[in-house]
């Protein structure tokens, strides 16, 4: 058995919140009893955009057989094959199926989605704080101060030169 999961972007996740969708996990299932109806699917709001960021953080669940182009990425991790692939409205569309004979269920798949959620968000820190890093001096500010909190959020103090 497999699952696909629809990936809403959090912009138009929120926005369809109002119109009765809701957050990660919460859906629309299409449920099946035979092997050969399509696979239950599920909608869940996602931060995910960047492919390589995307990559880097299934790298970092410890998925392998990793291929990334800009609109398809697929993985092995935790026994399932995870494929996903960028919608014509820039929506990601994730399907996982199993590669050892055990049955995915929503659960699991969601499950999956959120740890990949959260190494995405953790890869898209890194970023944004190597980019302030980089910028800072040039920007007309001083790196004070960064901290690094047990759950991974960083906090940097940064000063505003008397000459900017």
């Amino acid at each position: 058995m497999s699952v696909t999961l629809v990936l809403l972007p959090i912009a138009l996740a929120a926005a369809a919140a109002a119109g009765g969708v809701g957050a990660i996990g919460a859906a629309t299932m299409a449920k099946s009893d035979t092997s050969s109806a399509p696979a239950p699917s599920l909608r869940v709001r996602t931060r995910m955009k960047d492919s390589t960021l995307l990559a880097r953080a299934l790298t970092n669940l410890g998925a392998s057989d990793i291929t990334v182009s800009a609109t398809r990425v697929t993985a092995e991790v935790d026994g399932v094959l995870l494929t996903m692939t960028l919608t014509d409205d820039d929506v990601w569309e994730a399907h996982v199926e199993s590669t050892d004979g055990h049955t995915v269920t929503e659960a699991t798949a969601a499950d999956l989605l959120q740890r990949l959620d959260g190494e995405y968000a953790a890869m898209v820190q890194q970023a944004v704080a190597e980019k302030i890093r980089s910028r800072a001096d040039s920007s007309g500010f001083d790196l004070v101060s960064e901290t690094r909190e047990a759950d991974d959020t960083v906090t940097m103090v940064l000063n505003v030169r008397a000459e900017a």
